[in-house]
């Protein structure tokens, strides 16, 4: 299919440098360190400042396509995503996958209540999907919601949550039918703050506290806080995942790129720079050609979103290029620092103070987030392909 990635006219210049100079005047100043990957400031001071940065570009104007039921100008975000990505600070706070989900199924009470507050900053989201044994899976979850007159009670268990622990809401998926497997499954806004919800930080392998589990004892929410209708949660769900699956797919790798040459430049080995290497040099033109595709594929299913045309492979096809060659990538940008490889984060010879031992160390996440790629690979092949389905155990 055609690929419309038309460029950027030049009468859009003064946009951008207009809000070049806005983020110059706003930028905010944080303790927390931008890293690679979906990562969590760790005070309270940063969640704030990056409450009212985030407030002050939607007060501006720059506000993003997936805050807005009506269609934005194109041109426009694109700069304006391209820019803010620049700053390496977070201008969406929080899982936002939540706004897809009531654009298309909330009730116009739903919609004027959340995405307003979402898009200023003022509500941080989290989403309570994956438990410890339905992640990829998510047919299998077994946190439960029991109607008992206008309301439901919430037991069970959630993982892997990003933000919960500065989050003032959750995007739950819950099973509320008798009915087996995906139809029994409900969606629900989950206030953060209502009584039996406990949310306990996980330290991971990078240091930082970014993911949680989140437990609920007999939590009492409102039926009107159900998107959509009851049991129609999985497909509620479905569009949120693709749009988490694309984004994941559109993640830029260009940066690590031109990083890798950096890293080629500044180590040696043999008393010769790496990049002088001619197996280095084709290592790193061939990641180069690999981003350009990844490029593409995330252009591809941007253009195919836009005519209505997506498949069910797309977004998976694209997720698991990126997050595969984000971890080869990571990888070897370890080796090509050879012993100083395993100076980490705080070593005053860490280069860059660990910044590629820290993506090493998240890159795996990337695999598994929005679905494992195990299961993005049983996704094109039998809803994309058309091949005979995996065999299932009982």
């Amino acid at each position: 299919m055609n690929v419309t990635v038309p460029p950027i006219p030049a009468e859009y210049d003064a946009y951008r440098e207009r809000l070049r100079q806005f983020i110059a005047t706003h930028k905010p100043s944080l303790d927390w360190k931008p890293r690679t990957g979906l990562r969590v400031p760790e005070t309270a001071a940063d969640v704030e400042a990056l409450k009212r940065w985030v407030g002050a570009l939607y007060d501006a104007g720059y506000v993003l396509q997936r805050f807005s039921e009506q269609p934005l100008d194109e041109f426009e975000q694109r700069i304006l995503t391209e820019e803010l990505a620049r700053t390496g600070i977070p201008y969406v706070l929080g899982n936002p996958l939540v706004g897809g989900a009531l654009v298309a199924y909330g009730t116009a009470e739903q919609k004027a209540t959340y995405l307003p507050p979402m898009a200023r900053g003022e509500h941080i989201w989290s989403q309570l999907f994956s438990e410890p044994n339905a992640g990829s899976d998510l047919t299998g979850l077994q946190t439960r919601g029991r109607l008992d007159g206008d309301d439901y009670l919430i037991d069970g268990q959630k993982v892997w949550t990003t933000w919960a622990s500065w989050s003032d809401f959750g995007y739950l998926l819950a099973r509320t039918e008798p009915v087996a497997g995906a139809a029994g499954i409900t969606a629900f806004v989950l206030p953060m703050n209502l009584p039996g919800i406990d949310v306990r930080p996980l330290r991971e392998m990078t240091g930082t506290t970014d993911f949680n589990e989140v437990f609920f004892d007999g939590v009492r929410v409102p039926a009107s806080n159900v998107i959509g209708k009851p049991g129609e949660g999985w497909k509620v769900a479905a569009a949120s995942l693709v749009t988490e699956r694309g984004g994941v797919g559109a993640a830029g790798s260009g940066d690590s790129v031109n990083g890798l040459v950096r890293l080629a430049r500044e180590h040696q080995r043999d008393g010769r720079p790496r990049i002088d290497d001619s197996s280095v040099r084709q290592d790193i033109g061939a990641y180069a050609a690999r981003s350009r595709i990844q490029k593409y594929l995330s252009y591809q299913v941007a253009t195919k979103a836009a005519n209505g045309t997506i498949g069910a492979a797309d977004a998976p096809l694209t997720k698991v290029w990126y997050s595969e060659l984000n971890l080869e990538m990571a990888e070897y940008g370890l080796s090509l620092q050879g012993a100083r490889a395993a100076l980490a984060e705080g070593d005053p010879e860490a280069y860059q103070d660990g910044l590629w031992q820290d993506m090493f160390l998240y890159a795996r996440a990337w695999t598994i987030a929005g679905g494992s790629n195990e299961i993005m690979r049983n996704l094109i092949a039998e809803r994309g392909l058309g091949l005979p389905r995996e065999p299932r155990g009982s």
